[in-house]
């Protein structure tokens, strides 16, 4: 048994509830919500100052591939799509409990949250083309703004929502999803919201109207062993002082994956993860709480990846800041070389694919791929802008805006003769209406975040890079969170390496196992996994562990 271990009386304990939710992301506060409306005593922590963790500065959308409010979305249907691009390593049966719990996750928390869902018009699977893809969407669900003025009494939390630093705010990934969404944070009203931060408030108050108020700035450290071999509850911290909660009924790790820890990172991740673009809490806590107990792993190599740029000077919680890079990488005029001035990928593809090519190992030249640049035009500067500046507006030096392609290279170490092989070789298909090499702009997604004034999906991100000058902003691969973690079952319980279930610990969202192995179905699939297995973890853990008795 693990030292550590106590009794079960109350009074051994400076608190005492039937279930412990770690952490307030969308996992976690669903979890608490679907425990406390099944009649559960419930105690929340964070360990952030604020609510919210990495769903909080989303976009919000949950992928949910079988609802009922768009006709034709089988579970049948999003299976084979899953297994398309799984590679063989998803858990088929947590992913068919997935696929089937949608639905009635989605009907409970509109039920008993102010959250309300609709379905995000037009936006694609991430590979509509496979068997089982939906090249016109309807699988991604994305919740209605909120008028902050609803939490009433509660008006306070509004401010206590995770959200990134202001500035630089139309650069990155939740920036980036509320302009598609043609959403509005100000939209005249002081107190609305939209994405991430709408579908936080919303369960937030479902959260505080079901008596539980979330303990912010209070850090889970340790599960605490029972005397059957399972988890008593949890000892967490808060300004130096340590409690020990008893969790009658179980404990459901939600407090998110390992990306911001170096060494989990280096021990674990299958490639290069140069930065994370998640608020800076996700140092793995619920990983080490479980290893601790023996818990068995899976999924560990894969992340939800996405391509960053780190802007100089640009910082989080003291530690350089990465962000993610969609619009720029998309929209025409601009493509992705590596040092060799090769393409290497499909700039115009969903994030999370790009990292097998910046993951490419050549034998004798290492990560030939990383880092890369994003090169562009004038034309597409004047056009769109890029990272920041507006359109038209003036570059900052680190965009190595050069007179011509010889300069540019001899700016950022490109090869020469390749980057102007490479362009040349561009400029030509694009003129014939294709990229020949990697198939950029024959994707119903690949057109989805370029330029929404063209008539086409190939029109929307091919376009020439031909107007001096030019510019070269270095890329490299991140995370927006790591995807592995504890086993579990399909109501959430933590599996110990023998395979049995460990009495009392669950886990949820980031801080399990990725029930869909390397497959991303599309927008929302991270946060659509993530409240469905909240949402049975919260009811397994408030109807009683069947290994406990409890």
């Amino acid at each position: 048994m693990p030292s550590g271990a106590h009794g079960w009386d109350d009074d051994d304990w400076d608190n005492a509830v039937d279930v412990v939710v770690l952490g307030t992301g969308g996992a976690g506060l669903t979890a608490a919500l679907t425990a406390a409306v099944n009649g559960a005593s419930v105690a929340v922590y964070e360990k952030a100052a604020t609510v919210g963790g990495t769903t909080a500065v989303s976009g919000g959308i949950a992928w949910i591939p079988a609802h009922n409010r768009v006709p034709g979305l089988t579970v049948e249907a999003a299976l084979d799509y899953l297994r398309a691009q799984s590679f063989g390593a998803m858990d088929e049966e947590l992913v068919a409990t997935f696929v089937q719990t949608g639905q009635e996750m989605v009907d409970f928390v509109e039920k008993h949250s102010d959250v309300c869902f609709e379905v995000a018009s037009g936006f694609p699977d991430y590979k509509p083309e496979l068997p089982g893809g939906r090249p016109g969407g309807g699988r991604s669900l994305s919740p209605l703004p909120y008028d902050m003025s609803r939490l009433g009494p509660w008006k306070d939390w509004q401010d206590r929502i995770t959200a990134f630093p202001a500035d630089y705010s139309n650069v990155g990934f939740d920036a980036e999803t509320r302009a598609r969404l043609h959403a509005d944070i100000g939209n005249g009203a002081d107190d609305l919201c939209v994405a991430g931060t709408a579908l936080i408030a919303g369960l937030l108050k479902g959260l505080l109207d079901a008596g539980v108020t979330p303990a912010t700035n209070c850090r889970g450290v340790e599960l605490i062993a029972g005397a059957d071999h399972g988890i008593a509850g949890v000892r967490v911290e808060h300004d130096g002082m340590s409690r020990r909660v008893r969790a009658r009924r179980g404990v459901i790790l939600a407090n998110g994956g390992f990306e911001w820890d170096t060494a989990l990172v280096e021990a674990f991740l299958r490639g290069p993860m140069r930065g994370a673009v998640s608020p800076p809490a996700n140092t793995g806590d619920a990983l080490r709480m479980a290893m601790a107990h023996g818990a068995d792993l899976a999924n560990m190599g894969e992340a939800w990846w996405v391509p960053i740029v780190r802007i100089p000077g640009d910082t989080i919680g003291g530690q350089q800041r990465s962000r993610s890079v969609r619009l720029e990488r998309t929209r025409p005029r601009s493509i992705i070389v590596n040092r060799s001035g090769r393409r290497f990928v499909n700039e115009a593809c969903d994030y999370n694919s790009m990292a097998g090519a910046f993951h490419y190992l050549e034998p004798r030249g290492g990560y030939v791929n990383d880092p890369a640049w994003i090169v562009f035009d004038a034309e597409h500067l004047r056009r769109y802008g890029f990272l920041g500046v507006a359109p038209a507006g003036t570059p900052p030096d680190w965009f190595c805006e050069s007179p011509d392609l010889s300069s540019l290279a001899a700016k950022t170490g490109i090869d020469a003769q390749g980057l102007h092989s490479t362009v040349a070789a561009w400029n030509r298909g694009v003129a014939a209406g294709g990229d020949p090499e990697f198939g950029r702009g024959a994707s119903a997604y690949d057109g989805y975040w370029g330029d929404d004034q063209a008539d086409t999906p190939a029109g929307r991100t091919l376009g020439p890079i031909n107007t001096a000058p030019y510019y070269a902003v270095p890329l490299s691969v991140g995370a927006m969170g790591t995807k592995g973690g504890p086993r579990t079952d399909h109501d959430g319980r933590v599996l110990h390496v023998t395979g049995r279930p460990i009495p009392g610990l669950f886990a949820a969202g980031n801080a399990m196992a990725g029930v869909t192995g390397r497959a991303y179905g599309g927008a929302g699939g991270t946060i659509g996994p993530a409240m469905v297995f909240g949402f049975r973890a919260g009811r397994a853990a408030a109807a009683g562990d069947p290994a406990t008795g409890a």
